[in-house]
């Protein structure tokens, strides 16, 4: 099977090869990223996606002039629009420069996702730096669940992050490109051994690959086994939480309840429940430890342990509560806009996650469980309701969201954060967590499972 059969059936898989859909291709113009650009235009018509490039002029290198022109000239002839971004030499820090350069990569490509209206921007990572990224992480020491490695897809700023090229490793990239005659720029600085990187990538990986030439594949097979028990690990875990919190908004649980856990059940629980409430929060075994330890202590009924961003775990006498001190801003209703990627959980807010999955021959799912969507009707987008959104009745006739939120007694003040999942055609399929539309029969359909859940 050649590469770019395989890549197709990749793409394919995740909902990528979609001609409705407006991709942007980050491009450096290393071989990686030449290699994914040529992939995705070699895509069947009726499966490519319209496609833009974005680049950055990092100025890190004499060359970086250069190779802008190049990428400018390589698109305009194949009439692709190409958006450059200039990291001034002004902006560079005296320290951590691969990290700045990163942050503004992204922050740039947020920008232009919203700028373009695009559904997701698409990065070069392949094999061999999903097994790098796994073993930095690895020896920077931090959460089990950071070495699962990068995600095909994860949500980003109203839209996604793709990483296409993560089931095929660099030799074969860079074999396709010469067979191809596909031309890129070789960076001089991947070379140096400043980054923390790319020691990994010249020192440490050649070592380990002289003991074992098949480390890449064992690293990304574990870290897989990782996520797939960490997946079952979190299902238990929750049905215990379900038992020991008493609110959620804020949240404050049962201090008695958690204590009755064994000791390393107790530390699981703990880092879920604040992992829930903030995935960006540190949750080191030490600051794990004095909480549960404040809980056990008869002669402290109140207490604080202070976390980063203004996070507190307090406890007072038998309850205690994670919250943050600082008032946090309403989201937007910009935040609140995205679109659904196909067979993923991504984040609603307040713990609620949303996946749009599809169904299978061997899955048994009532109709109640299913929704048949032509395929113009995606992707699906959640928005804010509007006054005009009406939901289509069993009988063939209409009612108002505004009617269906009243007749559900949803409270007068929720009700202008209340969102609605549309098609592609903006027809509204569910006011989220209150009703479904009731669809028309229609031809040529596939069938989707779409979940809401409480993580």
């Amino acid at each position: 099977m050649t590469l770019e059969t395989r890549f197709r059936q990749n793409c394919q898989r995740w909902g990528w090869a979609d001609p409705k859909q407006h991709g942007l291709i980050a491009v450096s113009t290393g071989v990686d990223s030449m290699v994914l650009l040529t992939l995705f235009t070699r895509l069947p018509a009726n499966e490519r996606p319209q496609l833009s490039v974005v680049h950055v002029n990092h100025h890190l290198r004499e060359q970086s002039r250069t190779e802008e022109a190049f990428l400018k000239k390589w698109c305009a002839d194949r009439q692709i629009p190409v958006t450059v971004a200039d990291w001034t030499i002004d902006q560079h820090p005296d320290h951590g420069t691969e990290a700045a350069a990163r942050e503004f990569r992204y922050a740039f490509f947020g920008d232009q996702l919203t700028a373009q209206s695009a559904d997701w921007v698409a990065t070069a990572h392949q094999a061999d730096e999903q097994a790098e990224t796994i073993l930095l992480k690895l020896i920077r020491g931090g959460q089990l669940d950071q070495l699962t490695g990068m995600a095909p897809q994860r949500p980003f700023r109203g839209g996604a992050v793709i990483h296409p090229l993560l089931p095929f490793r660099k030799s074969e990239l860079k074999a396709y490109a010469r067979e191809q005659h596909i031309p890129w720029y070789e960076d001089v600085t991947n070379q140096e051994l400043e980054a923390s990187r790319n020691r990994v990538r010249h020192e440490i990986m050649p070592l380990l690959r002289r003991e074992n030439p098949q480390v890449d594949r064992h690293l990304i097979a574990y870290a897989d086994q990782l996520a797939a028990t960490l997946q079952v690990t979190d299902h238990v875990l929750d049905r215990q939480l379900a038992t020991i919190l008493t609110q959620t908004e804020p949240l404050v649980g049962d201090g008695a309840r958690l204590l009755s856990f064994s000791i390393a059940d107790q530390r699981l629980l703990l880092a879920r429940l604040l992992k829930r409430a903030s995935p960006t929060v540190a949750t080191n075994a030490a600051m794990l430890d004095q909480c549960l330890q404040l809980l056990a202590n008869p002669q402290h009924p109140t207490g604080i342990v202070e976390f980063g961003a203004g996070w507190r775990f307090s406890k007072r006498y038998q309850q205690f509560q994670f919250t943050q001190v600082k008032k946090m801003r309403e989201n937007s209703l910009e935040d609140q806009r995205f679109m659904v990627v196909l067979n993923q959980w991504q984040p609603l807010g307040d713990g609620w996650q949303i996946g749009c999955f599809t169904v299978t021959a061997e899955q048994e799912l009532s109709p109640a469980d299913q929704v048949a969507l032509r395929a113009d009707q995606l992707p699906l987008k959640v928005r804010p309701w509007r006054s005009s959104d009406q939901l289509r009745l069993a009988d063939g006739h209409h009612q108002s969201v505004r009617r269906i939120l009243i007749n559900a007694k949803v409270p007068r003040d929720q009700r202008d954060r209340q969102r609605v999942l549309v098609t592609a055609g903006d027809e509204v399929l569910t006011v989220l967590g209150v009703k479904w539309a009731v669809l028309a029969a229609q031809p040529r359909t596939n069938h989707y499972h779409v979940v809401i859940k409480h993580e």
